[in-house]
């Protein structure tokens, strides 16, 4: 098999591909388009066609990559770049890039039995009171206080808008359905299915802060993460105000037929945090340790690329295309004497910079996340991983990698 990456490029109508061959083949001479078919003396490296890709010769470009340093052993295969013209654009067009798929819509749970159940992800305890029929109704954007202060800036009486403004509580038998999450009374909560993190417990300070607090709670049984307890101190004990359940930590009975995974909610927050505050750095921390797990440059939020895995393995892969988000990406999950100052320097910068923002999500999550982008590197030709141009000084050593979009 002949490792093959390729990116669909659908502003420029082009396909970027990268393929490896060994060392006495000149890809230049000897590779050959026939009807979206990519051949290599008589090997198929690419039928392009079982990809739904359509592609020109009209402007075909072979040539090997700028500044590629020698081999360093007879055996090492050498990168060859190839660009193609796409025949028809991509399906998903630059106008569309900005819509994001919902998931678990109110719509989807009024669809389904009156008798709803959500449970723990990992050992299906219930945390619903399944014996009451709940109205359900859709939360606006997590961003809409800062959408409406926009909108009442210039009004000669915004107190009275101001005064009208205020934060829109869990209610008894409401299901009120967020972007990534389900807010609930407790009173609709199943007794002692859920109990404050105890290593953020640790941390809360009532002299300090706003009245209220959300604390993350997890799993009483399995102590998996579930979601977060909005509370407030009263007579000297915490009281519990109102709960978010994260969609990625739960499952919904009965099941809907699509099954997200927390990439899918991740996707909607680059996004929907990326069109409202116009940013595309972000920090991913970890909520029970307060850690700096990534950086991420949000890149492209919508593309496709094309692979067989070739440059992970050395086995025989169907051509798989795929939805991606591209993002320039730095581990800061494991620290080690070669790139100590060189994680803590960039956390350092990033952090102090008002135009980043930070998600915060369960820590199992956020190493879930980095190892994901770390996978995804692997698929891309080795001297395209990192990021090392001396331009590009912000982004020094960051990786490429890719988070899969389902929506």
């Amino acid at each position: 098999m002949i490792p093959f990456f390729a990116e669909e490029l659908g502003n420029i109508n082009v396909l970027r591909a990268t393929i490896a061959t060994e060392q006495t083949c000149d890809a230049a001479e000897c590779l050959q388009v026939k009807n979206s078919v990519l051949v290599l003396k008589d090997q198929v490296v690419a039928n392009l066609n079982s990809v739904d890709i359509a592609v020109s010769t009209q402007n075909l470009v072979v040539a090997q990559p700028n500044d590629q340093p020698p081999p360093s052993d007879e055996n090492e295969l050498i990168p060859w770049e190839v660009k193609l013209s796409l025949l028809k654009p991509p399906t998903s067009l630059r106008s569309q890039q900005n819509d994001v798929k919902e998931w678990w819509t109110s719509k989807l749970l009024l669809r389904q039995s009156p008798e709803k159940q959500m449970q723990c992800r990992h050992c299906a305890q219930g945390f619903l009171d399944s014996a009451i029929e709940y109205k359900i109704k859709d939360l606006p954007s997590e961003h809409w206080y800062e959408l409406v202060e926009c909108w009442i800036c210039h009004e000669t009486k915004p107190e009275e808008h101001q005064a009208r403004m205020k934060p829109i509580l869990a209610r008894p038998h409401v299901l009120l359905v967020g972007t990534t999450y389900f807010l609930i009374h407790p009173e609709n909560i199943i007794k002692n299915s859920l109990q404050v993190d105890p290593i953020v417990s640790k941390r809360l300070n009532w002299d300090r802060g706003t009245l209220t607090k959300w604390i993350a709670v997890n799993c009483s049984k399995c102590q998996n993460a579930a979601g977060e307890g909005q509370y407030c101190m009263e007579d000297g004990k915490m009281q519990l105000l109102a709960v978010k359940l994260f969609k990625y930590c739960i499952d919904l009975i009965p099941n809907p037929s699509e099954q997200p995974a927390f990439t899918d909610f991740l996707v909607s927050d680059l996004v929907n945090t990326a069109k409202i505050h116009a940013t595309h750095r972000f920090l991913i921390q970890g909520r029970q340790t307060q850690s700096i797990y990534a950086l991420i440059w949000l890149f492209n939020w919508d593309t496709n690329i094309v692979h067989n895995n070739g440059f992970i393995e050395n086995n025989d892969h169907l051509l798989v295309r795929e939805r991606a988000m591209k993002v320039i990406y730095l581990d800061c999950s494991f620290i080690n004497p070669d790139n100590d100052e060189h994680v803590k320097k960039y956390i350092a910068l990033w952090s102090n910079d008002k135009s980043t923002d930070h998600l915060i999500y369960p820590d199992n999550h956020c190493q879930q996340l980095v190892n994901t982008l770390n996978q995804s590197t692997l698929i891309l030709p080795p001297f395209m991983r990192k990021i090392n141009h001396p331009a590009m000084i912000f982004t020094k050593n960051f990786s490429i990698g890719f988070i899969r979009r389902s929506d």
